[in-house]
């Protein structure tokens, strides 16, 4: 199997773009201007190349794309959502949905794990609604781009637009995957896919039991390719092929790593415990780099900030 390289990894720097994919750019973001649908804080390069990306780069198809993410947002209140939402319901359906961000791979992107075997959707129901899950779900989406994002852009000095995800399958059977459970992994999917798109770098999925081929081929339909293309399914023999992706230093010990870990209740960690969130998230140049400006700029000048409690009793994390 072969692993990302560093320009495929960063490939929307424009170091690693074509001259045919910077005209589409320029193209495309003239095209937004004149029809009057750019969305301030969503109107970087990098927003708009994921966009062209998610469409393999035509032009009309990311239009639409781009516009439905701009009516979502006002539709759904989502900067008023991130800033004012309180979801008290954290601590117990962490219980049921174990998930966290733990330090960096190599290429300095956030590491995200999920439990997925330890998950049980029929008692997370019993925690909260689907509208509170997915209200949450969003949440911490804008949370990864506001807070995590701009945190290691800062320290890798360059814009990091990507996580790593791995999915651990661990104690995965059957009885966890009801119809229930297909309807929030799609809506899950859906959102992803449609508003969120290319923010995914590389995923690995570990410890997949022999169920694992029944319950794929009903999640599989649900991804689109250019998703599908990423993920990489490990099995059980996958300890050596995740120290290629994350520094054994920052890959947790149950996971054949050297960093500790205490539970998903504790074990979230990376440099934006040093950041405080982000009300907007944009590129500026910065010494010849373009790197986040915002809330981040009292880091950038040389200040260093506590997390503002992630979560607090009744923000979620």
């Amino acid at each position: 199997m072969v692993l990302q390289t560093e320009a495929e990894a960063f490939w929307y720097l424009p170091e690693n773009l074509t001259a045919e994919q910077k005209a589409a750019l320029e193209s495309f973001k003239k095209h937004l201007t004149d029809e009057k649908l750019l969305l301030a804080d969503h109107d970087d390069d990098c927003t708009l190349l994921r966009f062209l990306k998610a469409r393999q780069w035509h032009q009309e198809p990311a239009t639409l794309m781009y516009k439905n993410m701009v009516e979502w947002r006002a539709r759904e209140k989502v900067d008023e959502l991130y800033m004012d939402y309180e979801f008290p319901e954290f601590q117990e359906l962490i219980e049921f949905y174990p998930h966290f961000y733990h330090k960096l791979d190599k290429f300095g992107r956030p590491v995200y794990i999920e439990l997925l075997g330890q998950t049980d959707c029929t008692k997370m129901l019993t925690v909260a609604s689907q509208e509170r899950i997915m209200k949450y779900h969003i949440w911490t989406w804008e949370r990864l781009k506001r807070l995590l994002f701009p945190a290691c852009s800062r320290l890798a000095a360059r814009p990091v637009m990507a996580c790593t995800v791995v999915i651990d399958l661990a104690g995965l059977s059957l009885k966890n995957f009801t119809l229930t459970t297909k309807h929030l992994l799609g809506e899950v999917a859906r959102i992803d896919q449609d508003y969120y798109p290319e923010h995914l770098g590389a995923m690995f999925i570990i410890n997949t039991p022999y169920v694992f081929k029944v319950i794929w081929a009903v999640v599989n339909p649900l991804l689109e390719e250019r998703t599908r293309r990423k993920i990489t399914v490990l099995g059980y023999d996958y300890q050596e092929t995740l120290k290629q992706a994350i520094p054994e230093d920052n890959l947790p010990t149950f996971l054949g790593g050297k960093s500790e870990c205490a539970g998903a209740k504790h074990s979230s960690m990376g440099p934006w415990q040093q950041v405080e969130p982000c009300k907007s998230f944009s590129w500026v140049p910065v010494g010849g780099k373009r790197l986040p400006s915002g809330a981040l700029s009292s880091l950038l000048s040389g200040g260093s900030l506590p997390e503002p409690g992630a979560p607090s009793p009744t923000k979620a994390a």
